[in-house]
């Protein structure tokens, strides 16, 4: 799996190196250009440490544009890792969101695009290493045609084309064809239900090894937006048809659809966010939900973020819960993430698993030109069919200098290690990290 605490848009704290304290996603393109010097004594983290260092150029960016014609928000990080003992082969890292929609007729007719790319494990029991990586993209793009025969009633009909590759999973690749209906109903300024239909069909390009299937949402909606948030709810039904037959495994399953989404300022500079849901998932909508943003450019510390994802083909009927708390001053940022997720595969039950963690981030601005850092996080996982449980925990201690308008140092201390049932998962590691920066 996919270390705890993966920082969003390269090394933690380039940005408050850079002095940036916009609490909005940057407008136009923002960018900074990073060179950085890492030593561990357990690059590889497994129970037989090895140490190497690694020379790290990084562009990490920002783009974000919005009007009457659309909007296009891209983000991510771009790295080559140089290493110069020679143990590992050298690699090339990216992780890579873009997100936009235009308007070819005003409230009629819009295209979208939504694409990421980014590195997983090519073993999913593992951890995130050198040589257990692998690139992965998606990219769905499609029309959306909206029709309103009232004031308050709209029509929506989406038609969405995907495509999935990974470069170490062939299993992985595939297309998918994606239709729905979504019937809108205005009911105030503040409240609107909707009733939404969606149909997927997932075809993948080898036959017989990873399963083709047809998926289905049927549920309504109700939102609500105030002054001080917005929250939703999805209750509804799904059923998943698979087109092969496999002696001893269903080949429709269904299941309820329930989702709570939570949005609340608790005061002007302390945010709330929940979400609950139950029904069927996959890695696709989980890389895709896990796509970097352009308001990730803006944090005095980089975003930090459990790995709950494993890359299959394979559906899952998946019941989670998530809590974060933010606080965000002109000095101080403070942010509480908690996560618990069960997965239980439809066909490739030695993945089911259960993940529950948490993640603390804190950064304070100790004056104009000097901050500093703190993050601190424990993941536990089960797997059910292998009968293992993980134990992952890391904590980093970062400083930031200014030294001028455009470029900056950062120096990262981290701890990370594992304690697991399976002893050739149990590691420490210990890294030293020194960045300059370099930014527009």
């Amino acid at each position: 799996m996919t270390t705890l605490l993966r920082s969003a848009l390269g090394v933690v704290g380039l940005v408050a190196a850079a002095g940036a304290q916009a609490q909005a996603a940057p407008d136009g393109l923002n960018w900074r250009l990073g060179l950085s010097v890492e030593h561990s004594d357990n690059m590889a983290r497994r129970p037989v440490a090895v140490s190497e260092t690694v020379v790290e150029p990084t562009l990490a960016f920002a783009y974000l544009k919005e009007g009457a014609r659309g909007e296009l928000e891209a983000a991510g990080s771009a790295s080559y890792r140089r290493y110069q003992q020679g143990r590992f082969d050298n690699e090339t890292l990216q992780q890579i969101g873009l997100t936009g929609r235009w308007v070819l007729a005003p409230e009629r007719f819009s295209w979208a695009l939504q694409s990421v790319i980014t590195d997983q494990p090519v073993n999913p029991f593992g951890v995130d290493a050198p040589d257990n990586r692998q690139r992965t993209q998606v990219l769905v793009t499609g029309p959306t045609l909206a029709v309103r025969p009232s004031t308050n009633v709209r029509l929506l009909g989406e038609l969405r084309f995907m495509d999935t590759g990974a470069e170490r999973t062939p299993e992985f690749d595939g297309q998918r064809a994606a239709a729905a209906a979504r019937l809108l109903y205005q009911r105030s300024p503040l409240t609107a239900l909707s009733a939404e239909f969606e149909s997927v069909d997932a075809q993948f390009d080898r036959a017989g090894v990873a399963p083709d299937y047809r998926r289905d949402n049927a549920f309504v909606r109700y939102a609500r937006m105030g002054a001080r948030g917005e929250w939703n709810a999805d209750v509804g039904y799904s059923q998943v048809r698979f087109d092969d037959v496999v002696a001893g495994l269903a080949r429709k399953q269904s299941s309820p659809l329930a989702r709570v989404r939570l949005a609340y300022a608790l005061t002007e500079i302390t945010r709330l966010e929940a979400d609950l849901q139950r029904g069927f998932g996959d890695s696709v909508q989980d890389l895709l939900d896990g796509a970097p943003r352009a308001a990730d450019y803006t944090l005095p510390i980089g975003r930090a973020v459990l790995s709950d994802s494993t890359l299959s083909p394979d559906l899952f009927e998946e019941t989670g819960a998530r809590l974060g708390v933010s606080h965000r001053s002109e000095a101080t940022y403070f942010r509480v993430d908690g996560r618990w997720r069960r997965q239980e595969y439809l066909r490739a039950t030695g993945l089911d698993q259960t993940i529950r963690g948490f993640v603390v981030s804190a950064n304070r601005q100790v004056r104009a030109t000097f901050s500093l850092g703190a993050q601190a996080g424990v993941e536990w996982r089960r797997f059910g069919a292998i009968e293992r449980r993980d134990r992952d925990s890391r904590i980093a201690l970062v400083a930031n200098w200014r030294t001028s308008r455009r470029t900056g140092l950062s120096f990262e201390l981290s701890h990370g290690e594992r304690s697991s049932t399976e002893a050739q998962q149990v590691f420490d590691d210990n890294r030293a990290l020194v960045t300059f920066n370099l930014v527009r």
